[in-house]
């Protein structure tokens, strides 16, 4: 919170020290008068371009460019001083000042957002890597998954109780995203979940694994217990009016359906667990 103040504090005070850096630019540009009228305007384009250059992350390339100027502008007016006795106005003196204190206050002012865009990313990452829940579904999601599944595997191996996983995707996925507009392939996978949901068990836990409305189930029975889930969730799935209301237009959905009975041999590799039944649901043709 502290390193977060510090960069708010940074980049309000960049941004307050380039309005006044700018502000008195121009400030100069109108008291100088038409005598000073053209090497106040020449200052202040180049002033500008250093910090148009500085946006782009060019800072050393901005500040070579403010620093010649400097030096080219002294070299003018002592010149001006010594070769036609020109006095030097004193507006001129800001110019050794306002470059480097408008691109600098600039660069300041960058550091300070830069700091917090970084800041919220890490932010952003971290609340995603926190989240269980799948948003759209509302069921718990891949990470979720492996947690679960993991743990189930333990348990299973230690009371020696049956254990099936069961994968669930849209046939034709890819082509429904197509043909369905964004809202309304979310509301196809929304009445998807909710048909598998009334198809399982309650003590079967569900999950979201994909964003083409996959589903993974964690069944507690033998693979007879899981044949029977699948010809149920293929019955209700096809049922004439299981998807209406999505479009206008009726919508046929196809799934495909495989799933495996936890072996003592896959011990506790959960990934490979479910690359198993993702093997064999390249054969639910």
């Amino acid at each position: 919170m502290t390193n977060r103040r510090y960069d708010i504090l940074v980049q309000d005070l960049g941004l307050l020290l380039f309005l006044i850096s700018m502000v008195s630019g121009f400030m100069i540009l109108y008291a100088g008068g038409s005598a000073l009228l053209a090497e106040n305007s020449v200052m202040l384009f180049i002033t500008v371009v250093a910090i148009v250059i500085v946006t782009f992350s060019l800072d050393f390339s901005a500040f070579i460019i403010v620093g010649a100027q400097i030096i080219c502008f002294t070299a003018y007016k002592l010149f001006a001083l010594y070769q036609h006795g020109t006095v030097i106005n004193n507006y001129s003196f800001a110019w050794l000042v306002l470059p480097i204190a408008a691109v600098g206050s600039m660069r300041l002012f960058i550091a300070g957002r830069n700091r917090l865009e970084l800041e919220n990313s890490v932010l952003r990452q971290q609340i995603e890597e926190l989240v269980m829940i799948d948003p759209l579904t509302g069921l718990y999601n891949l990470r979720s998954f492996y947690y679960d599944i993991d743990r189930q595997i333990r348990y299973t191996r230690r009371n020696k109780l049956p254990l099936t996983l069961m994968i669930i995707r849209l046939r034709y996925a890819q082509e429904l995203r197509k043909i369905l507009s964004k809202r309304n392939f979310d509301k196809l996978k929304q009445r998807f979940a909710e048909i598998i949901g009334d198809a399982i068990r309650v003590e079967d836990n569900q999950y979201s694994i994909d964003n083409e409305g996959g589903l993974a189930i964690i069944l507690t029975c033998d693979e007879a217990g899981g044949q029977l889930v699948k010809n149920r969730i293929k019955s209700m799935v096809g049922e004439k009016d299981a998807f209406d209301g999505i479009t206008d237009t009726s919508i046929k959905v196809e799934v495909q359906i495989a799933f495996v009975q936890y072996r003592d041999e896959m011990e506790n590799d959960a990934a490979y667990f479910k690359q198993s039944v993702e093997k064999e649901l390249q054969y639910d043709v």
